[in-house]
């Protein structure tokens, strides 16, 4: 029996991985005008509206100059370490708070470098030989989600299962590590994303041993080391002024980048906003929207989601797909009001909502994007 592909899942091996680089997300869908949808039979206005969910389902990644930055900082560090001397190379830290974007950010860079190197070498990808009775291909890009309280050994079986590299069960951490470093330089691997870093808990004795052997792995591997976590500056990660002679090495080897929410107390910032808002009415497959309707809601989208890219996303995907459900066919301010994206989001609303300040403050940046 043939089943419909419930979509993607947070990859765990380079198999996994290359179907997300395969992956076509739904077009947007044929509509024909709105008095031919009201004519369509019973069975045809199902599959036109599946159609809808899925396109808004996944909704454009809205590319913006923030993620721009940071792919490009990644990148030049890359291009510094791919033909230096021997050694530890310098990473990427990146830190923030939860549903900011940075597991999107960095598996959009992934994608965007390794179809690079499809388009450049195609030859590199059709590649194939046999080591120790298992396949060694050209896998230029390996991503790692951590799993929660992980071990050393935790680190290298996630490697070496992403790899597709068999071991025994019993196997010590040690023996495992030599198999994934030998086969790291074999395929070809020049970028390493370590997600959620945070959950090694590096602030624990336990979570130093971790931090240690990453640290042994980045050593004695040619790619750059990119890592992703909530709160990663407290961690083991970056212990500095404590006197610990590790963790300032650590430091040094990584360069901190920060992400925050957006904010829009700025001109510039508002704009930015703006452009993402525009970038997602844009791409909206629904019969009743008006054109801009979501930039003209730029403030109360800002309290809906305090500035984060995921939570906008969340509502705005949930808000179509209600639009379409409802017959109602447009996002409008009632429509998003009867979405709760999160109990943590929906609570810092109603807190917005309540504060005094708030009428006069979105009258006037109102009148401010009626002006511009």
């Amino acid at each position: 029996m043939n089943f419909i592909h419930p979509g993607l899942a947070e990859p765990r091996t380079k198999e996994e991985w290359r179907a997300y680089l395969d992956d076509i997300p739904p077009a947007r869908p044929d509509m024909p005008t709105f008095a031919a949808y009201q004519r369509l039979s019973r069975k045809e206005k199902i599959l036109l509206n599946k159609a809808r969910d899925d396109y808004h389902s996944a909704l454009i990644i809205v590319r913006t100059p923030t993620m721009d930055k940071i792919h490009h900082q990644v990148r030049r560090r890359m291009r510094v370490n791919a033909r230096q001397a021997a050694g530890a190379r310098r990473g990427i830290v990146l830190d923030g708070p939860a549903t900011i974007g940075k597991s999107t950010l960095v598996k959009m860079l992934a994608y965007d470098y390794e179809h690079e190197l499809r388009e450049a070498y195609p030859e590199r990808f059709s590649e194939q030989y046999i080591v120790e009775d298992h396949i060694v291909d050209y896998t230029p890009v390996v991503y790692l989600s951590i799993g929660s309280q992980a071990t050393p050994k935790d680190l290298s079986t996630a490697l070496a299962d992403y790899l597709a590299l068999p071991y025994r069960s019993g196997a010590t951490k040690s023996a495992i590590t030599r198999i994934v470093l030998e086969h790291m330089r074999l395929c070809g691997v020049e970028l390493v994303i370590i997600d959620d870093a945070h959950f090694m808990d590096l602030s624990l004795q336990e979570g130093k041993v971790v931090n240690d052997h990453l640290k042994y792995i980045a050593n004695h591997t040619a790619a750059t080391f990119v890592y992703t976590g909530v709160d990663l500056k407290r961690s083991g990660l970056f212990l500095e002024g404590t006197g610990s002679t590790r963790a300032n090495q650590t430091a040094g080897r990584n360069t901190l980048i920060r992400m925050t929410n957006y904010t829009i107390k700025t001109r510039e910032q508002r704009a930015e906003w703006l452009t993402v808002l525009l970038s997602l009415d844009e791409h909206l497959a629904l019969y009743h929207h008006k054109p801009h309707t979501l930039p003209r809601l730029y403030q109360y989208l800002y309290d809906r989601t305090e500035g984060s890219i995921c939570a906008l996303s969340d509502l705005i995907r949930e808000a179509a797909i209600e639009a379409v459900m409802t017959g109602e066919e447009a996002i409008t301010k009632d429509v998003l009001d009867r979405i709760d994206i999160s109990e943590l989001a929906q609570a810092r609303y109603e807190k917005t909502k309540a504060s005094p300040s708030r009428g006069r403050r979105t009258k006037r940046t109102s009148d401010q994007v009626e002006a511009g």
